[in-house]
Formats: structure tokens, sequence, C-alpha cells
């Protein structure tokens, strides 16, 4: 039987590549609650007895934060943003809201519980956190939209740090740079979280050819200034 060439072949689902980085967020999501959070219910572990007198506060932080990451993945998906804009909506705000509950309180149990120079990284970056998501939500209220996508990229970039500082930290070696007293893998991951971005937003004008009037403009400058 001849093929009907107006009839397009079905093709296979391909993860593109911000499926196989969720995919490997979801990874570092359980080894995290198992490596790092279990202390929660496991009443035995030392983490449980330094954190007991904050634990309300450290819960309601957590509990927002998890909010939060699992909120912030949402709104990278183009397919609910186009086919359910409402529901994007509420999620985004969702978002917005659990960063504003999340990020003073881990403020507040910082200056209750650690040392001076992590509660100053805890602090960088809890207020980063907030101002970029302030920000992406001031830009998507005066429907600015790629200043709003940009400024999201940055705010969950820092809410992802809840997982690389503690998925850093489990590495052998790496571990022995970071205490309460030099804090790091914080600071190390404060910086990633705000240059990985700016790659990110920048990668699709690098990619991009400078238009010819434009290189013409500008080698009449050059000429000019000889």
């Amino acid at each position: 039987m001849t093929p009907d060439p107006s009839v397009e072949p079905a093709t296979g689902w391909h993860p593109a590549p911000k499926h196989l980085l969720f995919a490997a967020l979801g990874l570092m999501t359980l080894f995290v609650i198992y490596n790092n959070e279990r202390f929660i219910v496991d009443h035995s572990d030392p983490l449980w007895t330094y954190y007991s007198p904050v634990r309300v506060l450290l819960f309601a932080h957590a509990l927002a934060g998890a909010v939060a990451l699992c909120l912030g993945a949402t709104q990278f998906s183009s397919r609910l943003r186009r086919g359910h804009v409402r529901l994007h909506r509420i999620l985004g705000r969702s978002y917005v809201t659990a960063v504003a509950i999340s990020a003073p309180l881990g403020i507040w149990v910082t200056i209750l519980r650690n040392e001076l120079p992590l509660r100053i990284a805890v602090i960088t970056q809890a207020f980063l956190w907030f101002l970029t998501t302030a920000v992406a939500f001031y830009c998507i209220r005066h429907r600015n939209f790629e200043q709003h996508r940009q400024w999201m990229i940055r705010s969950y970039a820092i809410t992802l740090i809840f997982l690389t500082d503690r998925v850093l930290d489990a590495i052998p070696r790496v571990t022995d740079l970071d205490s309460d007293a030099s804090p790091n893998i914080v600071w190390m991951c404060n910086i990633i979280a705000w240059v990985v971005p700016t790659f990110i937003i920048a990668l699709p004008n690098l990619r991009r050819s400078a238009p010819s009037e434009t290189v013409a403009s500008a080698a009449r400058l050059s000429l000019g200034a000889h």
C-alpha cells in the first residue's frame, strides 16, 4: 500500500530538556527528604533537638517552601499557560503567597538558631527570593510578560537552593567546606542561582546574528573613530 503523503507519520514523544531537568529535580527532592529532612518525623535525629525550640516556625517555613517548590515548576509549562490560563494564574498567585510566607519565616528561624555568618547568607537568600518573586508579580500585574518570565526564572532558581545546597552538602569533602561559621556552600548556591538564570535569559539573544543594518552602523562608527 502506498502511504498517503498528506498524512504525517506519527512521531513518538521525546523528552525536552526541561522534562529531563524536572525529572532530575524530582530525584533530588526525594534524596533531600530522606537525607536531610527526615528529622521532622525521626525525633532521635540530633537536628530535631537543635530545631525543636522553633519547630512551629520551621514547619511553616518548610511547608510554604515545599509548596513554592512544587508550584513554581508548573509556571514553566507552556501547555498549562496556553490551555488553562485561569489555573495558571491561580497557581502563580499561590506560588507568590508561598514565597511571601516562607522567606520571612526563614529569616526568623535563622536569626533564632544560626550563627552570624550563616544568618547573613540565609537572610541574603531570603531577601533575593522575596525580591525576585515580587518583581515577577509586579511585571505580570502590568502585563509585561517577557520581564515576568525572566524574573520568574530568577525566583525559581533561588527556590531550588533548597535542593542544590543540600545535595552539594552531601558530597564527601564538599561537606567539609560548609558550616554555620563558614557557609561556603550556601554562598556558592546563591551565586549560582543568580548567574545561571542570566545565561538562560540571554541564550536566545546569543544565538541570534546581529541584523545587517546594525552591523553596518557599527562598522561605520568604527571607521569614523580612526
